[in-house]
């Protein structure tokens, strides 16, 4: 059964937005009386048949509504934005299908790319929920400053991913399970002293993920599915 995403949602009926719209008469040729499954990015699942369809619009009945259970991976990425646009997307897609809970962007000293494309992002974050038959949908945020975050972020557990030599031990070793997590990822060329010394401040534990340097976006994925591994 064919799924699409919608957040306009009723107790009876769901109306798609007029991509999903589209894509749905148009690229997977539905039609009226057609049943497909409706997901909504909290946990639900709607299994629905089309009532009324037009290339801008189309309207669901709701024959059954079914609720999924909370995800486990209780993780918040707070990842400086690379130079790639196309690296960004990857990271974003991947960490999706992994299932995070929300996604921060941070503008740092040696971060290159100053702004981000938040609606293309957030587009391709509902593309991969729909293909791999993830249920929540992580809440993704604009690029913002690196001290007003990490000065203001709150979570049970708080770490920083940094190169620089550090009393760090592996984060597998310090991460509690079943607690919200902060984790930090910087730059290409890593964070500044400064920064990590701020973090610190903070409450940020330094990490690190392993004897290889890994891409921002690679480190990002890493986390992603490590914290998922060890929840699980």
């Amino acid at each position: 059964m064919d799924t699409f995403f919608s957040t306009k949602i009723g107790n009876k009926e769901i109306e798609l937005s007029k991509a999903e719209s589209h894509h749905c008469l148009v690229v997977k040729r539905k039609k009226v009386k057609d049943k497909v499954k409706i997901v909504d990015g909290n946990g639900n699942i709607y299994i629905s048949s089309i009532i009324n369809a037009n290339k801008n619009k189309v309207i669901l009945n709701i024959d059954e509504k079914k609720k999924s259970l909370s995800p486990i991976n209780n993780l918040h990425l707070l990842i400086s934005p690379t130079k790639s646009q196309d690296r960004i997307d990857w990271m974003v897609e991947k960490a999706t299908e992994i299932g995070v809970q929300e996604i921060s962007f941070l503008l740092c000293d040696r971060t290159e790319r100053k702004k981000i494309n938040l609606d293309r992002i957030t587009r391709i974050s509902i593309s991969a929920l729909k293909q791999c038959g993830q249920l929540y949908l992580p809440k993704i945020n604009d690029l913002k400053e690196f001290e007003s975050i990490i000065k203001s972020i709150e979570a049970n557990q708080k770490f920083i991913a940094h190169l620089e030599k550090d009393d760090k031990v592996h984060l597998s070793k310090v991460y509690k399970t079943g607690e919200s997590s902060v984790i930090v990822i910087g730059p290409e060329g890593d964070f500044t002293k400064s920064e990590i010394d701020l973090a610190k401040l903070n409450n940020f534990i330094p990490v690190s993920l392993g004897e290889n340097t890994l891409r921002t976006e690679t480190a990002g994925v890493y986390v992603s599915s490590l914290v998922n591994i060890l929840n699980e």
